[in-house]
């Protein structure tokens, strides 16, 4: 019987091995394309090859987040051939508990490629680099959803966590596909057990240039213009005024002011101001002009009160920038801000003082309405009540790079006589360029993304930028990066609707990634308050500032970015959001988890 069995095996083995020899191997299939993800601290060119980043890069696509915030993701196409169409089609995004973030809340937006060269930024290569947002569903219409042999395509996917979320990872399918190709892309969610504050806590203000706007879109409409302004908020970036058909009319200024003096996402507003000459002819404020617009800030406010709106004012959030009057001054124009700052001032305490004395919080709140003036710490400026100067130190970045330097605006918040006190605030422009941060298209999408955290760490009041929309002048923004500079794209964070049809200007990598930066500000300042109300019901003094500080160790050093290494970034947003949910759970365990990590 052993033997029958052995010899039954034996042949069984025989059969097997001829039967593997007389079969051919199938041909493995060639890839024809590489699908990778992308952080969206990251910005990567159409027409160069990431070879060795592409190896290290699945298509899994992650994000983290807390509740009420919205997270994105790159996806990055490369193919091999032509692709003539692709579509994209996403799932909704479940929970292990079945609770689901709906697809309704996911945007799908393709990137436009501008080519650049001859830039200021000498470590950028010339070439097609991202820039536009445009959403998938206007570049289908458009049939502009194709890609060609080797070149990179990103898509950018934008997720909106609902407040109703619970925490914890929730994974969905995105469904590409490349002309009759389909692909399976996991897209996950980790949502951390937090929430997003419902008030703006950065302060900005950003130009929208109207006369360039309706040349843009081609039309003077007062819904585009609200859109432009609407979008701007909802990216967390404070818009300086409304359309001028608006803001030219005092009444409907002031009554277009109220929904969003007490709107919480709202953080800062534009006031208007009239250029007038004086006595010896030298451009000043118009007095008169200013005493209209507060009095008739003054008069509202007064009546919203008295009918029941108690916590409302409209002078909390206001704010000057007097660009053609005293921009950047030097020389004359130094008397030129004394003037007209000593003007603002003295209507202020004229207005206050006839309308507002019954109401000490609207007193003092008109007497603080900002006037930003671009120019680093001189002491030919620094003024007073009765003498005039700067109130709102608002100076290039560079002039932050120092403690020293930072120290000076410091020095003056605190030592101020005024009775609006002073701020200090900053911005950019053309320059300054890398290793800075900058809101160009050729540089590192880094850079747009912590300055927000380098303005929570140094306390800085608040970013000014002189314009979204400058560059709208050209003939075809969506072709040429270049307008007033080498500065690529400065002045314009967006692109005109009118080229897909619609009314809400284009997003555009940048300013997705300031929101993003805006966001992270919350993170931090949710931590920051999380320590004081501790201390103040416990009687502790734990210093923010010192335990926060490992956060931000190791992305920059004064204003110089540690630059091309996108997951140390990540490991340190991770890290404040692990210290974000247990401070928020327990805030001794969250101090307790900051003061390991110094």
């Amino acid at each position: 019987m052993k033997k029958i069995l052995s010899v039954c095996l034996v042949c069984l083995m025989l059969i097997s091995m001829l039967a593997a020899c007389g079969e051919e191997k199938a041909p493995k299939k060639p890839e024809t394309v590489k699908l990778w993800y992308g952080y969206n601290t990251e910005n990567f060119m159409q027409d160069y090859e990431y070879t060795e980043v592409m190896a290290s890069r699945d298509n899994t696509l992650r994000m983290y987040g807390i509740r009420g915030d919205v997270e994105s993701v790159q996806l990055i196409i490369t193919p091999k051939n032509d692709v003539e169409t692709f579509t994209v089609e996403v799932d909704d995004l479940l929970n292990a508990d079945g609770k689901k973030i709906g697809k309704s809340k996911i945007e799908v937006f393709c990137q436009w490629y501008i080519n650049v060269e001859g830039s200021y930024n000498t470590a950028a290569g010339n070439g097609m680099y991202p820039d536009a947002l445009v959403p998938y569903k206007s570049m289908r219409k458009a049939r502009m959803n194709y890609i060609t042999a080797g070149n990179n395509q990103g898509l950018w996917f934008n997720v909106e966590i609902p407040e109703s979320a619970e925490a914890g990872v929730y994974s969905g399918i995105v469904t590409l596909r490349l002309d009759d190709e389909t692909f399976e892309i996991p897209l996950e969610v980790m949502v951390y057990d937090a929430t997003m504050p419902e008030e703006v806590h950065t302060h900005s203000c950003y130009r929208i240039e109207y006369d360039n706007m309706f040349k843009a879109e081609g039309t003077n409409s007062g819904e585009v213009a609200q859109a432009y302004y609407d979008m701007l908020i909802e990216k967390r970036c404070m818009p300086m005024l409304p359309s001028p058909t608006i803001y030219q009319d005092y009444d409907a200024f002031v009554d277009f002011l109220v929904p969003y003096a007490e709107n919480p996402k709202v953080s800062n507003y534009g006031l208007p101001y009239t250029e007038t000459t004086d006595a010896n002819g030298n451009p000043i404020v118009s007095r008169e002009k200013l005493m209209e617009l507060f009095t008739k800030m003054a008069q509202k406010n007064v009546a919203l009160r008295e009918s029941g709106k108690e916590d409302i004012d409209l002078f909390n959030k206001a704010l000057f920038y007097m660009g053609n009057l005293i921009d950047a001054p030097s020389g004359a124009k130094l008397e030129q801000v004394r003037a007209c700052d000593l003007v603002l001032t003295e209507c202020k305490y004229a207005v206050a003082e006839e309308y507002l004395k019954d109401y000490p919080d609207l007193y003092q709140s008109l007497l603080e309405v900002r006037s930003l003036v671009t120019t680093v710490y001189n002491e030919d400026l620094v003024g007073s009540d009765t003498v005039g100067g700067v109130q709102t130190w608002a100076s290039i970045l560079t002039s932050w790079d120092s403690e020293e330097s930072r120290q000076n605006y410091y020095d003056r918040q605190n030592s101020t006589d005024r009775q609006g006190g002073e701020e200090a605030w900053w911005y950019g422009c053309s320059t300054p360029y890398p290793p800075f941060p900058t809101y160009h298209i050729d540089d590192e999408l880094i850079g747009s993304r912590i300055l927000s955290w380098m303005q929570f760490d140094y306390d800085s009041d608040g970013t000014l930028y002189w314009g979204v929309n400058n560059s709208s002048q050209k003939a075809d923004l969506w072709e040429n990066a270049v307008d007033f500079s080498a500065a690529m794209g400065d002045g314009s964070l967006v692109y005109p609707a009118k080229k897909f049809g619609g009314t809400e200007p284009i997003s555009t990598l940048r300013l997705e990634s300031i929101r993003e930066g805006q966001e992270d500000y919350e993170y931090l300042w949710m931590i920051e308050d999380a320590i004081l109300q501790y201390n103040a019901a416990n009687g502790t003094n734990h210093d923010p500032e010192v335990l926060m500080q490992p956060l931000y160790d190791g992305l920059y050093k004064g204003m110089t970015l540690t630059r091309g290494e996108p997951e140390l970034f990540l490991q340190k947003r991770l890290a404040v959001l692990d210290v974000l949910q247990t401070i928020t759970a327990d805030p001794a365990a969250g101090i307790a988890a900051l003061q390991k990590l110094a």
